[in-house]
């Protein structure tokens, strides 16, 4: 489907949709997790829901028992109004069985032609930000078979994805680093000190901090969190297989008694920021004690002061979720900036 023509089509069912609301009525904040999808469907579709569900939501964080990075929790229709103001609502149907409650409810939201469109065009993920309360995604997923579900979400998933992400980031944000919820003096003190900062949630201890080993390292426990940023001048590698050795001479260099687990470990480029940067995720164990857990480290390489930076984050908080607060510490490292 062109690109172009699903993004007017969303915006056409974004600005029915404000329409039917009303624009002068104030919308509470969306309530709930940031990594809970709100599921409305009928008990004997969930499966093949859940099918659509997973070629958008694929991402799954490795604990190194798997845990998806946004969870389900599945809503009867008939309870569409107690759960229509959290934070993703996502109402899915197909076919035209009349007695089916996920397909009156979907004939309920949308306008006849809206219906029309996701059972005879293409239209079968709709698609809106804030209807019913504010800082909120609204997916409506409807089709005459699961297979052309299936297929448009192979289609538009990436595209959706990214609006989940982005408001999960967004409402996170908010969270860590409210206006009285930052260690201002420390976020100075980095900046006058290594010409670089970051915004710093409270919480946070320092654990190290030292302009001779090149070193800022700061942690917080229950549950244990830590981020640390190590830098050094030059660029420091130039493929794949060289950000494997370094990363490996960092660790053990700079965390004693922590390693690397073979298992899982991998190392992609991505973007951070706007500098071109190698991803490196997987699990981390202690030599000394039974401890471990998922990491993220971003290795860059800065030209304008000719630095190269790694930035390592790790929890540990056994038997409970990690990803979201893998997540939130991923967020305090993307806050990462070069003042000189």
């Amino acid at each position: 489907m062109n690109k172009y023509l699903m993004i007017t089509r969303l915006v056409l069912f974004f600005t029915i949709i404000l329409v039917w609301e009303g624009c002068d009525v104030v919308k509470p904040r969306a309530q709930g997790a940031d990594n809970e999808l709100v599921v409305v469907t009928s008990f004997e579709d969930r499966d093949a829901i859940q099918t659509v569900l997973t070629t958008i939501f694929n991402d799954t964080l490795y604990t190194p028992q798997p845990e998806p990075y946004y969870r389900r929790v599945w809503a009867d229709p008939e309870n569409f109004n107690d759960v229509k103001n959290h934070v993703n609502v996502i109402v899915a149907a197909f076919g035209e069985n009349p007695r089916n409650l996920g397909v009156k409810l979907v004939k309920n939201l949308l306008s006849p032609a809206q219906y029309k469109s996701t059972m005879d065009g293409e239209n079968q993920l709709i698609f809106a930000k804030d209807v019913f309360a504010r800082n909120q995604n609204y997916l409506i997923m409807n089709s005459l078979t699961i297979d052309k579900l299936l297929e448009r979400a192979e289609d538009q998933g990436p595209w959706l994805k990214k609006q989940y992400d982005a408001l999960f980031f967004k409402r996170q944000s908010v969270h860590l680093f409210g206006k009285s919820s930052r260690q201002n003096k420390l976020e100075k003190e980095l900046e006058e000190k290594y010409a670089w900062t970051m915004n710093i949630p409270w919480g946070f201890t320092v654990i190290a901090n030292s302009a001779e080993q090149q070193l800022f390292w700061m942690g917080r426990d229950m549950p244990y969190r830590w981020l640390a940023v190590q830098w050094e001048e030059g660029l420091s590698y130039t493929d794949s297989a060289s950000v494997d050795d370094h990363v490996k001479r960092l660790i053990p260099e700079y965390f004693e008694s922590i390693q690397y687990v073979d298992h899982l470990f991998k190392i992609e480029p991505v973007s951070f920021n706007h500098w071109g940067a190698w991803k490196i995720t997987g699990l981390w164990e202690s030599i000394e004690e039974a401890q471990g857990g998922p990491f993220i480290s971003y290795l860059f390489y800065d030209e304008a002061t000719n630095r190269t930076f790694f930035i390592h984050l790790m929890i540990f908080h056994p038997g409970k979720d990690k990803y979201l607060l893998l997540r939130q510490v991923d967020i305090v490292a993307h806050s990462f900036s070069i003042t000189q």
